[in-house]
């Protein structure tokens, strides 16, 4: 996410990746809201996450601070490969959320991390309101990108 810095339109980028050799791989990033493709040159490393960078396209400090709250992100391409138990949280918003032992449907709104782990953000064909389900093998038996579904097996009370 990009924080203002200022100085020659440099901005401050707090980084969210586990591997930081993606920043010397992509050769374009997209700025979010503005769907731009742009260069960023991660110029110096001022904490483990947080880096000062130069965006190609921003000269001066109003340009960096309209930037401000905006997230980057990378073309899929260029992110590692994963192991077939590993999932990128985007391609599992949207599946299909099949049940077992229930006639209720549902999809994944969203998946989110509150420190103590992965949550699916579910929301139910039956309800206004989303449910949180741990990410697990408690309670998620099979995911199958291929037809876009998740097949639960909550345990007793989440859907309570």
């Amino acid at each position: 996410m990009i924080g203002s810095y200022g100085l020659k339109g440099h901005i401050k980028v707090n980084l969210y990746l586990e591997e930081l050799r993606l920043l010397k791989t992509a050769e374009l990033f997209f700025v979010s809201d503005f769907q731009v493709k742009t260069k960023i040159n991660f110029l110096k490393k001022l904490k483990r996450s947080i880096w000062i960078a130069a965006i190609s396209e921003t000269k001066s400090k109003e340009q960096a601070e309209k930037l401000k709250g905006r997230h980057v992100f990378l073309e899929k391409k260029f992110l590692p490969t994963l192991t077939t138990e590993e999932f990128y949280y985007e391609d599992l918003k949207g599946l299909k959320i099949i049940i077992d032992g229930s006639m209720q449907k549902g999809f994944v709104k969203n998946v989110t991390n509150f420190g103590s782990g992965d949550v699916l953000e579910v929301s139910l064909d039956a309800r206004e309101t989303t449910i949180y389900v741990p990410f697990d093998k408690d309670n998620v038996s099979s995911i199958d990108l291929a037809s876009s579904t998740i097949m639960l097996t909550p345990l007793k009370g989440i859907f309570n």
